[in-house]
């Protein structure tokens, strides 16, 4: 789970996390990325998918334990992230 204080925000603190973590994945060798955020959370879904370019794999009803609905995100390191040492598919260079 990722989480910023309220008081931190807009100041590209998770996307800095989120982006440094795909680097270090990619780096590790992995060729993809699955992660699940809930359906009503539109600043994760707009930073996973318009800054980081993951894309909806699939809708997950009744996923967490209050009910909610999630969407799986996945995001696919490409032959030239790798190559360009870049960690997003989509979302340009880190």
């Amino acid at each position: 789970m990722l989480a910023v204080d309220p008081a931190y925000r807009r100041a590209g603190l998770g996307t800095g996390l989120v982006r440094r973590t795909l680097e270090r994945m990619r780096a590790a060798g992995c060729d993809s990325v699955m992660l699940e955020a809930e359906a009503t959370n539109a600043i994760a879904l707009a930073l996973y998918e318009k800054k980081l370019g993951f894309v909806r794999a699939e809708r997950l009803f009744k996923y967490y334990l209050n009910g909610a609905d999630a969407f799986r995100l996945k995001l696919l390191f490409t032959d030239a992230d790798l190559r360009h040492g870049t960690a997003t598919a989509g979302g340009g260079s880190t």
